[in-house]
């Protein structure tokens, strides 16, 4: 799998599910419900399955696991899901810009 694929599957299977919360929020107003931000993410096999579980499997299929830019972008999704456990908006929203600044990374060649 090379990077185009492997940040589709990211982007896919988790960032945007972590976001979609914290968007719907943004977009509608008001305040946050308790929890409302945390997202309800599932295995390829439909079970429950915590954000760092699935950032886990994805980082290990990664063309270069141990590249410095998923480390960068492992510290901004901890940060994100921080947030949005402490129903901060806008901290669940900076993993947004984390994840185009990895693509950016990743499609300069800085590998």
């Amino acid at each position: 799998m090379g990077w185009n694929e492997w940040l589709r599957c990211l982007r896919h299977d988790l960032v945007k599910r972590v976001l979609w919360p914290a968007r719907d929020r943004r977009d509608m107003g008001g305040p946050v419900q308790p929890g409302e931000l945390v997202a309800r993410l599932v295995d390829d096999e439909g079970n429950p399955a915590s954000a760092e579980a699935i950032w886990a499997g994805l980082r290990a299929e990664a063309p270069a696991p141990a590249h410095a830019a998923l480390a960068t972008f492992e510290t901004a999704l901890k940060s994100a899901l921080r947030a949005a456990e402490q129903d901060d908006v806008q901290g669940a929203l900076v993993l947004e810009a984390a994840f185009e600044a990895l693509a950016a990374n990743l499609a300069r060649g800085d590998h």
